[in-house]
């Protein structure tokens, strides 16, 4: 992302990019392939770096809680700003035809503390830099659904009423009423991010061995933030369940991980199961059709242990 960040140190411009919106606010209007991230953590670097690969010229300006990776950003390309008046002195309102919001809702708005309220305040700031002619997408998550016996869901599925739930639900209206496409995405992972490592590292997983978890890769994730904003009105007010397909049980994801060479010398976890879960099965089974068939999305990665076979 070219021009200056946070503290207002220029950045060189790459090559192959032009300097128009390294002046900030009034370096010129914005351009139809200009990508605003809100929320540029590991997701959001991946779906800019792939949206600068595809629009060279773009002018692409990610989001962050603080300034801390903002010169890894400015190396990618990428035009760093913290939330408020840095990004409203950089961006003017409206100024954007695409806009990703990946930002998590327990960091509330990146660059202020979580707060009552915040997360949606949040959505607000980045929907008043959208002009509404390109896309919208707000990255949920699948987590919202109340089914936990190992049952099947879709977009129409029963939601839980947790407090987690509700940030997430009130920030889907919003995006969906403004709108804005809502992807609610899987279990989020690649070789060293996701519960596979985090499982191996502390040696114990709570729940069943048996209980079932729908996974989606980081790129899989990112490609399918950039198709919803590629397909436009087609998908506004719209909500799609992301994930591989490949409905995986702990047991088999500890298995396949252990065989890629980064955990070869981890040790199988020990299961801890809570004594509701005793004899139960739990967990859920997620229906993709909808983003195959309207969405137009289809992951490259097929499966967790497709992606681990690919590591070794």
């Amino acid at each position: 992302r070219p021009a200056p960040g946070a503290g207002g140190a220029a950045a060189a411009v790459p090559l192959g990019r032009t300097a128009r919106g390294s002046g900030g606010a009034q370096a010129s209007a914005a351009g139809q392939d200009d990508l605003l991230v809100f929320g540029a953590g590991f997701l959001g670097k991946l779906a800019a770096q792939k949206w600068l690969e595809r629009h060279p010229s773009a002018r692409v300006v990610g989001v962050t809680r603080s300034d801390a990776s903002h010169e890894e950003l400015r190396k990618m390309g990428v035009e760093p700003h913290t939330a408020g008046a840095d990004l409203a002195a950089a961006a003017p309102i409206g100024g954007f035809p695409n806009v990703i919001f990946a930002a998590p809702p327990s960091g509330g708005r990146p660059g202020a503390p979580a707060a009552p309220g915040s997360y949606a305040e949040s959505i607000r700031e980045a929907q008043s830099h959208w002009d509404g002619k390109g896309g919208f997408v707000f990255t949920s998550s699948g987590g919202v659904f109340m089914e936990d016996n190992g049952g099947t869901v879709d977009e129409t599925s029963t939601v839980s009423d947790t407090p987690r739930t509700a940030v997430l639900l009130e920030a889907e209206k919003l995006v969906r009423e403004g709108g804005g496409t809502v992807l609610r995405l899987a279990g989020l992972y690649d070789i060293l991010r996701g519960a596979h490592a985090y499982w191996l590292k502390v040696g114990v997983i709570t729940g069943s061995k048996e209980g079932v978890l729908n996974l989606l890769h980081y790129e899989d994730a990112a490609e399918a933030a950039l198709t919803a904003l590629d397909r436009g009105s087609a998908v506004r007010g719209e909500l799609f369940i992301v994930g591989d397909g490949v409905p995986t049980t702990r047991l088999e994801i500890v298995q396949s991980a252990r065989q890629a060479p980064q955990f070869a010398d981890a040790a199988e976890p020990v299961f801890e199961v809570p004594p509701e879960q005793m004899g139960k099965p739990n967990g859920k089974v997620y229906n993709t059709r909808r983003a195959t068939d309207l969405l137009r999305w289809t992951p490259r990665y097929k499966s967790f242990a497709q992606f681990i076979a690919m590591q070794r």
